[in-house]
């Protein structure tokens, strides 16, 4: 049980490490943080609750099928863990630089990951533990730094902010939404399809940080 849990807790501590190594310009204050992560924490309780009361499609045709993860699963997660980071750190002074966006975003989706991956790994064991390491965990952290980046594009340019608030939902919505229609299809071409899907998220999420971490703050 606790190898289990230290492997629970393990990515996210890799990954907030990975983030926040390159907050170059202002480190963001360790107690907004932390309240961020907590939030993400708490944001599980609702996405649980809406979940619940959403059906899956009676005619579950492929088609039928993404809708439901998009909107039934992605929008339901991905728009929780928007209204903790808003709530949190929008307003905040801290909030000075692009790559900040990314950061609260990452925080407050890896609080939500977190409680996830610990109830799973504590339900179904090591080998899930691992697997989800390099998977869900990362998935969750790679959806919010979409999130982020246009949250980020929000605050630096106020004019915009209408558009780029659209995209900070809708985009990390759909990408949410594709990786659980994948993992949860019965056709032969998934995994294929979920391997390349995986890696072409990653090296997309590297590009997001490549772009914004060198970005100076506001004036």
């Amino acid at each position: 049980m606790i190898l289990n849990l230290f492997l629970a807790i393990l990515p996210t501590i890799i990954i907030v490490t990975y983030f926040l190594k390159f907050d170059r310009y202002n480190p963001e204050p360790p107690r907004l943080l932390f309240r961020l992560f907590l939030g993400g924490c708490i944001s599980v309780i609702p996405a649980v609750i809406i979940e619940m009361m959403i059906d899956e499609p009676a005619y579950p045709t492929y088609f039928n099928y993404f809708v439901y993860c998009c909107l039934g699963i992605g929008l339901v997660e991905e728009g929780c863990k928007y209204f903790f980071t808003k709530l949190l750190a929008y307003r905040s002074n801290a909030f000075d630089e692009i790559y900040d966006g990314i950061i609260y975003c990452v925080m407050v989706s890896l609080g939500f990951a977190t409680v996830e991956n610990i109830l799973y790994v504590m339900q179904y064991g090591t080998s899930v533990a691992i697997t989800r390491m390099i998977t869900a965990v990362p998935a969750h952290a790679i959806f919010a730094a979409t999130m982020g980046y246009h949250m980020g594009y929000g605050k630096a340019f106020p004019r915009q902010r209408t558009l780029y608030k659209i995209l900070s939902i809708v985009i990390p919505t759909i990408l949410h939404g594709f990786y659980d229609y994948i993992l949860t299809i019965n056709a032969n071409w998934a995994l294929i399809v979920f391997v390349v899907y995986l890696i072409w998220l990653y090296k997309r999420t590297f590009r997001l940080i490549r772009i914004t971490h060198e970005v100076p703050p506001f004036k």
